[in-house]
């Protein structure tokens, strides 16, 4: 509300028998200021000026009736003086709120949708991402898996290390998924030690093949820290889109299901729940030292 008060307000400083014209050159380049993003300030400063300084031309020199009687070069000047200081003013002041909106916005998007620790997805959104994706597949009638991956004894390592160490263990985990899966794939935190992964159109056999990948590359990091060095395994599990499936929030629960089934059996392993039963699993195990 204060920027626009400013807008109407500024102009009466100049010549408030000529608002109008007064009003075009400060709301001009404020109009140029809010094409461009927030981080680009120098062509925005730029195509200001040149506004500024087209709009003041084409005003006082064509005109028969000009806003202002210059006698001079001098009267000419301050004027033209007095018009680009009171504008960039109002375009600098723009600058600052548009930057300052933006850190706001991108500040709160990242707390609603990520999470903080990890930068992936947090729990909520990602099952607002699965729901979405279910029902374009199912549109499509085209194949959609999520795959889960839990983090063995994840707890030992928070209890023999501390929270610190854990936490830069799941930032790890969390790189990996992300570099050993193709950009764009939502990757989420479930919780704690918990990630789901979904991939569209990828039948259960191709999400088996992406499960392993991962399996391996989470088995085979090191996570080298100050004063200590971590290896971990992980469990998990996989859901692919069926009949008896009726959401993605529910690809995401039976693959966490499978996943909780591979910890019980061994850990280290791969579990896709069967598209009949969720007591029913078929069982797929990967050698340990892989």
């Amino acid at each position: 509300m204060a920027f626009f008060i400013q807008q109407f307000t500024l102009p009466l400083f100049v010549l408030s028998d000529n608002f109008e014209t007064e009003l075009l050159l400060l709301v001009v380049p404020t109009a140029v200021v809010l094409v461009f993003d927030p981080n680009d300030r120098m062509p925005r400063y730029i195509l200001s000026l040149i506004a500024i300084v087209l709009l003041f031309l084409a005003k006082t020199i064509p005109a028969q009736d000009p806003i202002l009687a210059l006698t001079d070069a001098n009267a000419r000047a301050a004027y033209l003086c007095v018009v680009l200081v009171l504008v960039l003013a109002s375009v600098a002041l723009t600058d600052f709120y548009l930057v300052d909106l933006h850190s706001i916005d991108k500040s709160s998007r990242k707390l609603i949708h990520e999470d903080l620790l990890t930068e992936t997805t947090n729990s909520q959104t990602i099952y607002k991402q699965a729901d979405e994706l279910y029902y374009q597949a199912l549109r499509k009638d085209a194949s959609l898996s999520a795959v889960v991956i839990d983090v063995d004894d994840f707890r030992q390592i928070n209890e023999m290390h501390g929270r610190t160490t854990g936490d830069h263990v799941l930032v790890h985990i969390a790189k990996l998924l992300n570099e050993n899966l193709p950009q764009g794939t939502p990757i989420g935190r479930l919780h704690a030690d918990v990630f789901v992964i979904l991939l569209k159109e990828t039948a259960q056999t191709d999400a088996m093949q992406v499960a392993e990948q991962l399996k391996i590359a989470v088995c085979r990091s090191v996570i080298l820290l100050e004063h200590t060095a971590v290896k971990r395994t992980a469990s998990l599990g996989i859901s692919s889109r069926h009949e008896s499936c009726s959401s993605g929030s529910q690809l995401i629960d039976d693959a966490y299901l499978a996943a909780k089934n591979a910890k019980k059996r061994g850990k280290n392993k791969i579990l896709s729940l069967s598209s009949r039963s969720k007591s029913s699993l078929n069982y797929k195990d990967y050698d340990k030292t892989s």
